[in-house]
């Protein structure tokens, strides 16, 4: 359930990139990400995946793509190592493959509440997220990061801090890092990103279309 847990919050994360004039503010930041949304239908990207465990000497490596179509419909697939695909749309997350039992102890777990929280980031009401996190926003070397940090004690057994850099010249979503509660880390960074191109709406169904 873990690793179920990390591969959802990095689909919500890596959902809709800024493009706008750079913040010098937090206020502004978060203006400007609104901003931003309005324009944005579709994002297409490569990732790669790095978790680094306390317990492990070496860190997991793993890469996949992700795939987001307004409003929030998201499909998050991992290739390699373990090939997994994850799809969310909404509050309704969909795992190929996954028992009964897994389901049903996600559904109880505090994550369904939080997805739809870091997902008003990217529906143009990137404010809302104060009822919830403390959010800072440092512009710095031409990129801007984004902090947030849950204030909700369920989140916080859960993870420290979430931090999505943005980088000019468009803003695009660059890297994520996630601080977990038992002092792990997992970085997420991004390559071919694409803004707007045409995804079909089976790309987001339970089953995957057609190869072309």
């Amino acid at each position: 359930m873990k690793r179920i847990r990390r591969w959802l919050l990095a689909a919500i994360v890596l959902a809709p990139h800024l493009a706008g004039a750079t913040c010098a503010s937090t206020d502004a930041c978060l203006a400007a990400i609104d901003k931003a949304q309005a324009g944005t239908q579709t994002i297409s990207a490569r990732f790669t995946q790095i978790k680094h465990l306390s317990l492990l000497d070496e860190p997991l490596v793993s890469t996949g793509r992700f795939a987001f179509k307004r409003p929030d419909r998201m499909r998050l697939e991992i290739e390699t190592p373990r090939p997994a695909t994850i799809l969310i749309n909404g509050r309704d997350i969909r795992i190929p493959g996954m028992t009964e039992s897994d389901k049903q102890q996600l559904a109880m777990t505090p994550m369904a509440a939080m997805f739809t929280e870091l997902g008003a980031m990217f529906a143009g009401s990137a404010d809302a997220l104060r009822g919830h996190f403390e959010v800072t926003a440092t512009p710095a070397d031409g990129a801007v990061t984004v902090t947030l940090t849950p204030t909700v004690p369920a989140w916080q057994r859960l993870f420290r801090t979430i931090r999505l850099r943005f980088v000019e010249p468009d803003f695009a979503l660059a890297s994520v890092q996630l601080d977990d509660a038992l002092g792990d880390r997992l970085d997420i960074a991004m390559s071919d990103v694409q803004r707007n191109q045409d995804l079909p709406d089976s790309l987001f169904d339970a089953v995957p279309p057609p190869a072309p």
